[in-house]
């Protein structure tokens, strides 16, 4: 069985995360961000929601950010409540 985090949440279940980051991706990009939802912000930012089965898959969409030279700004886990609707 997977360990239960601080949150209560077990570590071994997806999270939904917002990924923020400089510049604005098309929605072209989701294949390469894995079924990412992209949205592009009035600020100039891109805001890349969506579920993250674990670690190892998050690092791995914040390698891809680094891939592509682009400037991550934050990395936050959303509640499903907080996080805007995937198009999905």
């Amino acid at each position: 069985m997977g360990e239960i985090s601080g949150a209560g949440k077990r570590r071994d279940e997806p999270e939904r995360y917002g990924i923020r980051i400089k510049g604005h991706l098309d929605d072209r990009w989701a294949d390469w961000f894995e079924g990412m939802s992209i949205t592009q912000e009035n600020d100039g930012t891109t805001l890349l929601t969506g579920m993250v089965v674990d670690q190892a898959a998050l690092l791995g969409l914040l390698r891809r950010v680094r891939d592509l030279g682009l400037s991550l700004i934050s990395v936050i886990p959303l509640d499903r409540a907080d996080a805007p609707e995937d198009n999905a």
